[in-house]
């Protein structure tokens, strides 16, 4: 989850039709008192949490929601526990047992503890504790991991924002440069977001993107400044939690970045009633960056023991804490490391689609004069079709992404829930698949299998016109398909058709003339064997190693022969059935395995 503070810790200001958080200044005064707070939580390790509400409420007098926020960061980094040697409503239970459901005297009361103590096997004294240890004020505050009053300021302004963001009702960002870990964030949780080209937008430049699609996301060069447009959880027909808490998490990213600047409309209501109020901040900002006075601002005393021991018993910030970074880098605690945004992707992303490999969020795309990230590429030997679920929606977000993806040039299938109120009418240059909550695995394919099939019809005419090198013994087909930029399917079957062209009576003038081209080589001199050719002699001097008087009576003989010619495993019983051999199983144990000839090697026609 995202560290937003409580509503009713959210401190602003508001004029002009403008807010923004009343952010803590990096000042000897705010230091002090941080390092005061640091210190508190630190020194309550080991007592019950109760005994710290009660310092910290001492301290709230001075400035009661400023404090309340500090320590409610702090305890965020706090790993607070029942101490108890028996489960606190196991006692209860069975106490209650004890005394027959009714109020006991003193006396019976005491009998009443003796009594379930020794069926529990403890004390009295342990019972006694076990009994209410659950209640927050009596649990145990375990360990605490410390940071730098800098560090916990700056780690207040951030929460401030975020916690301001979750009522927004959308989100403008511009960025200059490296843009694209803010954009990864974005795909990442799941935000219904569009992209512009910000310098075409505002005519400072021609296209910004390619016609072609672009390179991979971190190999992108040509957008410069970009301007996002990001829904914001104020706009949905039903507060998500889950959704607020993505969009709030984006801006600790946006803050590590440079050249930024972003404006939000903010829900506020008031006793005027709801409004949007404007808050606009950039990277120039000072709420984010302590001052050298503050990052050499003096910590609490800590043991390096004993911070050692409280990094290794931390239990909810393991990831990214950075304590003790030099510019006091506040990093995210409990950052959602999920990689998919919802169960439908992680669904699809674990679909087995026959030879195809599914690349999630793989490039951005061409859309007019938007850009578009697909959710998946489909990609099976240099074919590459992108496919994109829809996620969180409104009327208005449908709507752009339905014109959006009108644009997108590249082949595209769209799976979209019925729920939606879209048509294929809409999308008249896309595949398009409607589904019922589970993801149709078989409909996918279908739409996969018409361009493999196009591809295929595509490779084989290129086919037809080029010359096939065939040289050596052994061929690999997978070898000259990756160099010919073609399929494998499509280059064997161009192969097949020429071996029984080449095999014709050389009589016929058709033959002739295909050999004096040069297309069919010494195809009369291979065999076809799974994705090689084989030379015919090779053959043969398999055949004779095999033929030798106890070489290969088990299959398991005959491996040792195929390996000694090292033969791919794949053409192990291909080329038995080639030589004529039949090979009886009985059993499971290669060892035991009979290969017989059956029939002489068939030799080509001269």
């Amino acid at each position: 989850m995202a560290l937003l503070l409580t509503s009713d810790l959210l401190v602003t200001r508001i004029s002009r039709g403008k807010i923004k958080p009343a952010y803590a200044a990096f000042d000897p005064e705010n230091l002090e008192l941080a390092r005061l707070l640091i210190e508190t939580f630190e020194q309550h390790v080991g007592k019950t949490y109760g005994d710290l509400l009660a310092e910290l409420e001492g301290y709230e007098e001075m400035n009661y929601r400023f404090i309340r926020g500090l320590s409610q960061l702090l305890g965020w980094r706090a790993v607070i526990k029942t101490d108890a040697v028996v489960d606190s409503s196991v006692a209860r239970e069975a106490v209650f047992e004890a005394c027959s459901g009714m109020a006991p005297s003193p006396a019976e009361k005491k009998e009443a503890l003796q009594k379930t103590a020794k069926k529990l096997s403890i004390s009295v004294q342990e019972l006694e504790k076990a009994l209410w240890a659950d209640l927050e004020e009596n649990q145990v505050l375990k360990s605490f991991l410390p940071l730098s009053p800098a560090e916990l300021l700056k780690q207040y302004n951030l929460s401030l924002t975020q916690t301001l963001l979750f009522r927004a009702v959308d989100l403008d960002i511009w960025i200059k440069g490296d843009f694209q870990k803010i954009l990864w964030k974005i795909l990442r949780s799941g935000l219904m977001y569009s992209l512009e080209d910000a310098e075409e937008a505002t005519g400072k430049k021609g296209a910004g993107v390619e016609k072609e699609e672009l390179e991979e996301l971190k190999e992108l060069k040509e957008l410069k400044d970009v301007h996002l447009h990001l829904d914001g959880p104020a706009s949905l027909f039903r507060m998500s939690e889950r959704y607020g808490n993505s969009f709030a998490k984006l801006f600790p990213t946006l803050v590590r970045s440079k050249g930024w600047r972003l404006k939000a409309g903010i829900l506020y209501k008031g006793y005027q009633g709801k409004r949007i109020l404007e808050f606009t901040l950039d990277d120039m900002g000072e709420a984010f960056k302590p001052t050298p006075e503050a990052i050499g601002y003096p910590a609490p005393l800590f043991s390096e023991f004993q911070l050692e021991e409280e990094q290794e018993r931390y239990e909810t910030g393991k990831e990214e804490t950075g304590f003790a970074e030099k510019e006091a880098e506040v990093q995210e605690i409990n950052i959602e490391s999920a990689d998919y945004d919802s169960m439908l992707e992680k669904i699809f992303g674990s679909l087995s689609l026959g030879g195809w490999k599914i690349k999630r969020e793989p490039t951005i795309l061409r859309a007019g004069k938007y850009a578009f990230v697909p959710d998946f590429a489909l990609q099976r030997d240099g074919m590459k079709v992108y496919l994109e679920i829809v996620g969180f929606w409104t009327p208005e977000y449908l709507e752009k992404k339905v014109n959006k993806l009108k644009e997108v040039k590249e082949p595209l299938i769209l799976l979209i829930d019925r729920k939606l109120k879209c048509s294929e009418k809409d999308f008249p240059a896309q595949e398009v698949i409607f589904f019922d909550r589970k993801i149709p695995t078989n409909e996918v394919m279908k739409v996969l299998r018409k361009y493999e099939e196009k591809r295929l019809t595509e490779d084989r005419s290129t086919l037809q016109e080029i010359e096939i090198p065939l040289s050596g013994e052994l061929v690999s087909l997978e070898k000259i398909a990756s160099e010919k930029g073609v399929l494998l399917d499509a280059l064997k079957e161009v192969i097949a058709d020429r071996l029984a062209k080449s095999t014709e009576s050389v009589e016929f003038e058709e033959s002739e003339e295909l050999e004096e081209s040069g297309k069919s080589g010494k195809f009369r001199d291979y065999v076809l064997l799974e994705n090689y050719m084989i030379h015919r002699q090779l053959l043969e001097r398999i055949d004779l190693e095999l033929e030798k008087p106890g070489a290969a009576e088990t299959y398991a003989g005959a491996v040792i022969v195929f390996e000694g010619f090292r033969l791919d495993r794949s053409l192990y019983y291909p080329v038995l059935e080639q030589l004529g051999y039949k090979v009886i199983w009985t059993g499971l144990s290669e060892e035991e395995a009979k290969i017989k000839k059956v029939q002489k090697i068939i030799e080509p026609q001269e």
